[in-house]
């Protein structure tokens, strides 16, 4: 029990850093294309263009790197079909979870308790002051760990 505890939770570490990697690697090839292309807000259909292709590269980066390091495992289509479908399920949980909480409050709740015990903080960062910028943490508090249960779940099974 001991060691698979651990072996989890060396997972989890392996994947938050691996997450951090892709979530970088999808801004990285987002903006470099938008500044190769010339594209501005002006024109949505190419920013979704340049934010889907950035969210692929990034995907499949993130599979093979999952493979190799984060569980430690051979990779397979069933595999990449489960992996796949974790990360729908997970973009679904972001923005079903992300309405609620806005609905009922939750980032103008989390913004006025973090300017009452850290007035500082807020004052030498406002965007923490604003709701909608902390309203994703309570997001990633449950969506992380649940999106880590299924890739674990889809990849080692």
């Amino acid at each position: 029990m001991k060691t698979q505890l651990k072996e989890t939770g060396g997972e989890f570490a392996r994947f938050f850093v691996v997450g951090v990697g892709a979530t970088l690697v999808h801004l990285g090839v987002y903006l470099l294309l938008n500044a190769m292309c010339g594209v501005t807000e002006q024109n949505p259909l190419a920013l979704t263009l340049t934010y889907a292709v950035g969210y692929v590269v990034s995907f499949v980066l993130n599979y093979l790197v999952s493979l190799r390091w984060t569980f430690r495992t051979q990779g397979s289509v069933k595999k990449g079909a489960g992996f796949a479908l974790s990360h729908a399920v997970n973009a679904g949980m972001h923005l079903l979870l992300l309405n609620v909480f806005r609905v009922w409050g939750l980032g103008a709740l989390l913004a006025s308790a973090l300017a009452w015990c850290c007035p500082w903080l807020v004052r030498s960062f406002p965007v923490l002051g604003q709701a909608e910028s902390l309203l994703p943490l309570p997001v990633y508090v449950i969506v992380v760990p649940l999106n880590f249960l299924m890739v674990r779940y889809f990849l080692k099974k």
